[in-house]
């Protein structure tokens, strides 16, 4: 993901917005059928362990980083004074055993947070709020990608990108569960991310080496799918991000990875399906993350290009802010009152940077800094990797390309 994001392909011109409820070109090679989980025991999650090694990153060079620790600096807008605080190499770190990084979830409720590390992986990473008590849940976990809670909180359902199903894991016992939601022709397809909505599981799917991608719907009672249930004036040709808010349970917010520029959606859920009301193309850039606003009124939608974080109106994904960052923005989260994480690929600039809601001036940044005792290789946040916890914490995941095969949890804190 790293490499596509530093691809960057710069297709810019105007944002196309249309309004629609009409099928358009939706992917073939699908089918709806009613199947019992696939073949698998139910398991408790077993203790730590070292996940297994990936493929190495390519070697680069990058300039040296300042070794400042801690600057303050004043800055203005056009209607008073901001401070930004800056912090170097902040926080706790605490090392991940997964070779490279898909999804974060927070779990307040249960005090957990779980990582996934996407394609080629096979375990679900699971610490305390603090990055304490470390282990890995193993099972049948293949490609352990994008995560969602259950309305009520008791399965988080895990994509699993390197399979044709979803794993179902009880967050009381760990007892392992699973939906199928494949073609029943061998053929995967590749479950991505997963949102709630409308009492459904809503899944988006595609294979890289599939020219077929979708947005699926599976129910939780009667097992029932259907692979095409998004209907679209656009087709969406890769797997997409799916974004949700609780004050708009039937909305999705639905955006793709592997096109630049890519396409953004807004759907209503009803039980059977998503129906398109508006769609649009990014600026440029694959889409890395989306955030929705507390109210369910906006979408940030960082894609590496245009410099900066944009601001889309949900109702007709309009832009309508912009928060100033920096080249390659990669991440995004907001806190429930509002607070704005955002991330971008800097290697040479500060990682995160923290605005209040519809500010221009961040009120602090951070800076991962570089490996101690040389300059020359930077830490850099990796994309989709932050997320809020309880009160001004939030989290981020950063990797080092001179340490292949490992990322860090940071955990920071506003001031």
């Amino acid at each position: 993901m790293l490499v596509a994001v530093l691809i960057l392909a710069m297709c810019g011109g105007a944002a196309a917005t249309a309004l629609s409820d009409q099928s358009g070109d939706a992917p073939a090679g699908s089918k709806k059928s009613t199947a019992p989980p696939t073949t698998g025991a139910t398991t408790a999650a077993q203790g730590v362990s070292a996940a297994a090694g990936g493929n190495p990153h390519p070697t680069k060079t990058h300039k040296p980083r300042p070794t400042t620790t801690t600057t303050t600096a004043s800055t203005t807008t056009t209607s008073a004074p901001t401070t930004t605080t800056t912090t170097t190499t902040p926080g706790t770190q605490v090392k991940i055993p997964l070779p490279r990084f898909s999804d974060m979830l927070v779990d307040e409720a249960r005090g957990r947070l779980y990582i996934t590390g996407g394609t080629g992986t096979g375990t679900i990473v699971v610490t305390d709020l603090d990055g304490g008590n470390l282990r890995t849940l193993d099972g049948y976990f293949k490609g352990a990608a994008g995560m969602t809670l259950s309305p009520d909180g008791t399965k988080l359902d895990v994509a699993l990108s390197d399979s044709d199903g979803i794993a179902i894991i009880d967050t009381e016992t760990f007892a392992i569960d699973f939906y199928y939601v494949g073609t029943h022709d061998g053929v995967p397809t590749c479950p991505r991310d997963l949102a709630w909505a409308s009492g459904q599981l809503w899944f988006s799917w595609g294979c890289q080496s599939s020219p077929f991608a979708g947005i699926g719907r599976v129910d939780p009672v009667t097992r029932d799918y259907n692979l095409n249930a998004a209907p679209t004036d656009t087709r969406i040709s890769s797997p997409a991000l799916l974004a949700t808010v609780p004050s708009q349970p039937d909305m999705v917010i639905a955006g793709t990875t592997g096109a630049s520029p890519s396409t953004l959606f807004r759907f209503e859920a009803t039980p059977t399906q998503l129906v398109q009301r508006a769609w649009r193309w990014t600026d440029g850039g694959f889409i890395a993350q989306l955030a929705i606003t507390p109210d369910g009124s906006q979408v940030i939608v960082p894609s590496g290009s245009p410099y900066y974080h944009p601001v889309m109106r949900t109702s007709d994904l309009v832009e309508v802010h912009r928060y100033p960052t920096a080249a390659y923005p990669n991440a995004v989260a907001i806190r429930p009152d509002g607070l704005v994480a955002a991330g971008i690929l800097g290697y040479y600039e500060k990682d995160v940077y923290i605005f209040e809601p519809g500010g221009t001036t961040p009120i602090a940044t951070y800076e991962f800094g570089h490996l101690p005792g040389q300059e020359t290789w930077a830490y850099t946040l990796v994309e989709g990797g932050l997320a809020w916890g309880r009160g001004n914490r939030f989290y981020a995941v950063s990797e080092q390309l001179s340490e292949p095969d490992v990322v860090t949890l940071r955990i920071l804190e506003v001031p």
